[in-house]
């Protein structure tokens, strides 16, 4: 909203300047102004409404009318909270943004029942990020917290009771337990020749110990000694799974690995002790769900799965 505070009729002169407040004192009671007004069919937080997808009448717009309502309070805190930092108030709504739609990818993945709605809600606020009025830039904002904290909530406690995620962008896998984490921990992904399949996945078998044997003949360039490992989970048919790699320091693990000289012909490197919890834990049947990571879309994201409906990858074979 863009507050008038020009409110002076013309002709009328004044003795002397008024004392202004300081200028920061100022922007925050317009801020609470325009956030505070509900009713006004001419107010600022009417074209709020509208800049946010609410026009006319319906039930529809009734409903995202009352979600605004609620969302008021929250916009008024951030508003006050961020007044004169503007830069930082969109960085926090475009962080919080790029995490919802990481958790809507992996909900989707996981065909999830409502995830199209809410993440319709949180592109809806993450659209409004851009704008440059500081009641709708707030408001955006707690849009967006609200709906990645739904998106959240649902994914934690309406999802399976135990998974395992792993993000290709920030290597990293996070395992629950109705909701709770298990295991956080670096990894290494699969290297740009053989990348670790994308999508929803589950454990099929698990072998303690095992010697990894290249399906690439020798004098392949994917080829590779006999390699043993202590254990390994298996979420693919094609030679895909998490295990430990003791040739690799764990130091190493992390963001970007997945390009060094220690990534994977496809499998999951994890620290042993990481592997340990994960295959005492996971009972055959637990999700595996691959994921981008990179805060795009979840359409864009969904574009990258290379496995089936079914979880099955619809590339070649991977190896340790």
């Amino acid at each position: 909203m863009s507050a008038n505070v020009s409110g002076i009729p013309i002709g009328v002169r004044r003795a002397r300047r008024p004392a202004w407040p300081p200028a920061r004192a100022l922007l925050v009671a317009l801020l609470s102004v325009g956030l505070a007004l509900g009713s006004r069919g001419t107010s600022g937080i009417a074209l709020t409404t509208e800049s946010m997808g609410v026009a006319g009448s319906g039930r529809a717009d009734d409903g995202r009318a009352s979600e605004l309502a609620g969302l008021r309070p929250d916009a008024g805190r951030l508003a006050t909270q961020y007044a004169g930092n503007l830069p930082a108030l969109r960085e926090l709504g475009r962080t919080t943004l790029v995490a919802g739609r990481n958790d809507a990818t992996i909900a989707d993945f996981l065909k999830l029942r409502w995830i199209g709605r809410l993440n319709a809600g949180l592109e809806r606020y993450g659209a409004g990020l851009a704008a440059s009025d500081p009641v709708r830039l707030a408001l955006a904002v707690a849009g967006v917290q609200h709906y990645r904290s739904e998106i959240r909530n649902g994914l934690l406690h309406d999802g399976p009771n135990r998974l395992i995620t792993v993000s290709w962008q920030a290597q990293r896998l996070v395992a629950y337990d109705n909701g709770q984490v298990i295991v956080d921990t670096p990894v290494t992904t699969g290297r740009p020749s053989l990348p670790t399949d994308v999508g929803a996945m589950q454990v099929l078998r698990k072998d303690a110990p095992w010697t990894m044997h290249s399906p690439w003949p020798k004098g392949s360039p994917e080829w590779y000694p006999d390699t043993p490992v202590q254990m390994v989970l298996w979420f693919t048919k094609n030679g895909e799974g998490l295990h430990d790699a003791s040739w690799q320091p764990d130091s190493t693990l992390g963001p970007g690995s997945q390009n060094g000289p220690y990534a994977s012909h496809g499998c999951i490197h994890l620290p042993l002790a990481a592997v340990r919890t994960l295959f005492a834990w996971a009972p055959l049947g637990t999700p595996v769900v691959v994921y981008p990571g990179d805060g795009s879309p979840l359409a864009a994201q969904a574009s990258q799965q290379s496995v089936d409906a079914s979880g099955n990858p619809v590339g070649g074979v991977r190896g340790a």
